[in-house]
């Protein structure tokens, strides 16, 4: 199983930082590896800082840690992103993953011009993923397609660990699990509840002729006593009327896995108040108050805080959750941020996964 974090926020409207996002970003990437971690997520969107020149400060400052850095196709040509992955090997010695994201969010799309549909956003990812893959492999480029034509194009220099990149794509849409059948090493969804997952995300992608491998974004807060890892989630992830707005927005976004985790968080947020009206009306004496509230949590997304479900609770509880996952072919965890003091909670879950995976 291979873990990855996510580099920290370089500025927020919830919290404030004491220390400078130099600092932070350096620290975040020594803890991952301490931690054992494969690699780190750094996202892209207009409010961040660019992913690439965060990529170069996490090679100088960790080892190991491969960054698994997200490329959308409107904002950097596939000739010049393979490019930027031979200087990172050339000056850290090590790969750098890709991941292909098409673009969620409608205000940046139309803020850069980018006016493809839903399903034209990945037709483009299609073209990009085949042509930086055979870059990344050495191959001569010599395409004509609808979004990218190259000529007996060659990347050079190329430093024999390019082989090593692995090529991430994000979704759950039919036109996302198309491209991930073509390009992709590892597909990567925000799970829904298990059955749902496999019922309606790994079934379809494995019977398209799927045959790579399966990541899963998903955090996670674990103690061990479940009870103390839901203290936790709850202040850490407190329900606003601002988050419960923008979670309803999302329940109609282009996004299918943020539409339908948005729909999902809407209906788990009205059967926990039924459930409350329920006991409070006294109705079902007593069963309700003792009722232990589901691991899979998809709170901290209503909170407007997290794009992720969470898995909250005990060690094993969090483990066994997890391990229904891994049991499917599940060997990539992008972990949905955390905090250094949860890496060890967060260690213990993930082993008690892998045990009760047999693996």
């Amino acid at each position: 199983m291979h873990v990855y974090s996510v580099t920290p926020e370089s500025a927020s409207r919830q919290r404030e930082f004491t220390q400078d996002y130099l600092t932070r970003l350096r620290e975040t990437g020594a803890a991952c590896e301490r931690a054992g971690w494969s690699g780190i997520l750094v996202p892209h969107n207009l409010h961040e800082v660019d992913p690439w020149l965060i990529a170069g400060q996490l090679g100088a400052a960790t080892d190991t840690l491969v960054p698994l850095v997200a490329v959308q196709p409107s904002s950097l040509p596939p000739h010049t992103a393979a490019a930027m992955a031979a200087a990172y090997a050339t000056l850290y010695g090590r790969p750098l993953h890709f991941n292909l994201v098409a673009g969620a969010r409608d205000d940046e799309l139309r803020r850069t011009g980018d006016r493809l549909g839903h399903d034209e956003r990945y037709e483009r990812m299609r073209e990009y993923g085949l042509v930086l893959r055979a870059l990344l492999r050495g191959e001569e480029v010599d395409t004509e397609g609808r979004f990218y034509s190259y000529r007996g194009f060659r990347l050079e220099p190329r430093p024999e660990v390019l082989s090593q990149c692995k090529l991430f794509v994000a979704g759950s849409s039919p036109a996302s699990i198309g491209v991930a059948r073509d390009v992709a090493d590892v597909v990567v969804t925000h799970p829904a509840r298990y059955p749902e997952w496999e019922e309606t995300f790994l079934k379809p992608l494995l019977a398209g002729g799927y045959t790579g491998e399966l990541g899963i974004r998903i955090g996670i807060v674990a103690r061990s006593a479940g009870e103390d890892a839901w203290v936790t989630a709850r202040e850490r992830f407190p329900e606003t009327w601002q988050g419960r707005q923008e979670t309803l927005l999302k329940t109609v976004s282009q996004s299918a896995w943020s539409r339908q985790l948005a729909v999902d968080a809407v209906a788990e947020a009205a059967a926990a108040a039924a459930a409350a009206a329920s006991a409070e009306s006294g109705e079902s004496a007593g069963a309700a108050g003792e009722k232990e509230p589901d691991v899979y949590w998809l709170g901290a997304f209503r909170s407007g805080h997290a794009s992720a479900p969470f898995l909250v609770g005990s060690h094993q509880d969090v483990g066994s959750r997890l391990a229904e996952y891994l049991r499917a072919g599940v060997g990539h965890v992008l972990l949905n941020g955390s905090y250094e003091y949860d890496h060890e909670d967060i260690g213990r879950a993930l082993l008690a996964a892998r045990r009760a995976a047999g693996s």
